[in-house]
């Protein structure tokens, strides 16, 4: 290892690495912490290198001090996992060290603001290759493993997984890693000293520092005269493959999906890649079609004892699975989508965005008993962690019923926070207890300072009574004095005539809303609703409930919005789909006429609204679509649909 200043996470990696190293070699370039402390606990190898800009050269001088027949390489920010020692012991005493084969291991990167956050890729690292065999770094930053010029160095693929949490965005504030990676990228360039793999690693900087320009140069310099074989190029690929997505280049996208990462159809990141585009383009059936595709070959290769993924094991399950369920809502056909809710829950049951989405649409449309059931067949009620998710996602749904259930299983009250002690009152209609708990918190986070203040909002419309909407807690904050202002003037029975703060502030009243209908008072939910309406609000709670499956509620706000012309972007798309999926083409074309009109631009709306027209208006779409996005005539399933229904 090579370290500075990793006092924090030191321990961590050595901790992890302690029961399969022999020995443990640190050189430390420079610490001004306690490293070297926390350092000398595990091992008295530690030697003082001073930092030059090349990490390949404190590599180097760290590998120069190994006895060891195998040579494993770290960074503090890394750790192994308890449950793959057996499988790296294994390794370690059977394989029989080559001159000219090192090992490429996965790392599992957490890219989010904490650990447990779902944001995770994976990215191949060569860091494992024999002692002894003339094997040494090149490259001053993204260092890489050589034999020298002129020798050959070969590459073996091993599932045995590194987690990596250096990138999280805590600990890049802490490091200034960009700044320091880009001296030495700089360096390198002003020297003429990039190789293909530079370019790659440099595009990654890039796109850690959200410069997309540049990181799309970057990558398509290092794909230039690449080889497929090497282990980074499906990464590079793929990054420039989501680049040109994001920037709406979808014909560049779609051309190097169907060029080179048709050249790893064995793994799910083509298939998912495509449905993407079939979706992004309207295409639906396609896409559908390709999800599925991806799922079944990440599950074939499992079932094979295969890595199932190529570059990011979320395209083997997640994201086709996550665009299934959307796709199925839209299509009307909640049967496949809650079942695929069903299935993501089963992969995840920590998903909190899953369980609350699956559990909000049953509870509209199942009774409590049922969803228990369901429940108890996915979650172990004697595990706290467990128990305290669904209490936490019971309570958000103001489901008083389960959340005793699932409260029963609980020795304390421990984990619950200000706002769920304020809801628990609220919920069981007991005004004292919802005193109590609005005094008793004395500070808010900026975090919780939002759902103290919907549940301090909800008791006091509940009650009547404003003496707990100006807590000193919500400090100066201008837009809750607004609201509380609003809020006020309805429990007072003023009528509200500041229709552009009514407007300004639809976000925040629909949650309020929301929330009155959630927990069932539908009396004060129309009045309250009938006293803040705008445009803006309407369309809100017409969608939500339309996304809940209350067909009827969604529509009588839809009629509304219609007769007075107010009908937004979202709804008129949800009015479309819904009387397309149920046959009713002429209505349909109507409102996607009107949203193409108001959004042009609303690229996967063109397919429907050319294949549902009569001849003579599907010239005039095929023009706007052309006109409009000029550039995906060469996307071939778009030139080959637009060629079909042109001479058709």
């Amino acid at each position: 290892m090579i370290v500075k200043d990793e006092e924090a996470l030191l321990a961590r990696c050595l901790n992890s690495i302690k029961p399969i190293a022999d020995e443990i070699i640190i050189v430390d370039t420079g610490s001004t912490d306690r490293t070297k402390e926390v350092a000398q606990e595990y091992t008295h190898l530690i030697f003082d290198y001073k930092w030059s800009n090349d990490f390949a050269a404190a590599r180097n001088e760290s590998i120069r001090h190994a006895t060891g027949k195998w040579i494993l390489v770290m960074d503090a920010d890394e750790y192994l996992s308890l449950d793959d020692y057996n499988e790296w012991n294994h390794f370690l005493d059977k394989e029989i060290p080559v001159e000219d084969l090192a090992y490429t291991l996965p790392i599992i990167n957490f890219t989010g603001e904490k650990e447990f956050q779902d944001e995770i890729t994976t990215s191949p690292v060569t860091r494992l290759f024999p002692n002894y065999k003339g094997i040494f770094f090149e490259r001053p930053i993204h260092e890489q493993l050589t034999r020298g010029s002129s020798k050959e160095l070969f590459h073996k693929k091993l599932e045995l997984n590194i987690y990596h949490t250096g990138y999280q965005e805590q600990r890049v504030v802490e490091k200034n890693k960009h700044e320091r990676n880009m001296f030495i990228f700089n360096e390198m360039k002003k020297h003429q000293n990039m190789s293909e793999y530079d370019w790659f690693t440099l595009g990654n900087q890039y796109r850690y520092a959200k410069n997309e320009v540049e990181a799309t140069e970057c990558y398509e310099r290092a794909l230039k005269g690449t080889s497929s074989k090497v282990a980074w190029y499906p990464h590079c690929l793929i990054g420039l493959i989501s680049l040109y997505y994001k920037q709406d280049r979808l014909h560049l996208s779609w051309k190097w999906t169907e060029d080179k990462l048709s050249l790893f159809k064995d793994y799910s990141e083509y298939y998912a890649i495509k449905g993407i585009h079939y979706e992004t383009l309207g295409f639906f059936e396609q896409a559908i079609s390709c999800y599925l595709k991806a799922i079944s070959i990440a599950e074939e290769r499992a079932a094979n004892q295969k890595e199932f993924w190529l570059v990011d094991p979320m395209y083997s399950f997640e994201t086709p699975v996550q665009q299934l369920i959307s796709l199925y809502f839209r299509l009307n056909d909640n049967q496949q989508a809650i079942y695929w809710l069903s299935i993501l829950l089963n992969k995840n049951n920590k998903h909190p965005r899953v369980l609350l989405r699956l559990i909000e649409w049953l509870c509209q449309n199942e009774n409590e008993n049922t969803i228990i059931e369901f429940l108890d067949q996915h979650f172990n009620v004697e595990k706290k962690s467990d128990v305290i998710l669904i209490y936490k996602v019971s309570l958000a749904l103001g489901r008083d019923q389960m959340a005793s259930y699932y409260l029963s299983f609980l020795k304390d009250d421990d984990f619950l926070t200000n706002s769920d002690h304020i809801r628990i009152a609220m919920m069981k209609q007991d005004k004292k207890s919802w005193e109590k708990a609005c005094t008793a918190v004395k500070k808010l986070s900026e975090g919780d300072k939002q759902q103290v203040w919907i549940q301090t909002t909800l008791g006091s419309l509940i009650w009547n009574d404003n003496g707990f909407l100006n807590r000193e807690y919500f400090g100066e904050d201008e837009d809750i004095q607004n609201l509380n202002l609003l809020i006020s003037q309805f429990i007072k029975g003023e009528k509200i005539d500041d229709s552009q703060m009514l407007k300004e502030y639809s976000g925040s009243l629909f949650l309020i809303a929301k929330q009155l209908f959630t927990i069932k008072n539908y009396e004060l939910f129309d009045s309250f609703v009938q006293a803040v309406k705008s445009a803006e609000l309407i369309n809100m709670l017409a969608n939500y409930f339309y996304g809940l499956n209350l067909i009827e509620t969604a529509m009588n706000y839809y009629s509304v919005l219609l007769a007075e012309r107010q009908l937004d972007a979202t709804s008129l798309e949800n009015l479309a789909f819904y009387h397309l999926n149920h046959g009713y083409i002429n209505d349909a074309k109507e409102f996607l006429k009107e949203l193409v009109e108001v959004q042009p631009k609303v690229r996967h709306l063109y397919y429907f609204l050319i294949s549902s027209s009569e001849q003579d208006e599907k010239k005039l779409y095929v023009d706007k679509f052309i006109s409009e996005f000029p550039d995906f005539l060469d996307i071939s399933f778009v030139n080959e649909f637009i060629h079909q229904e042109t001479y058709t």
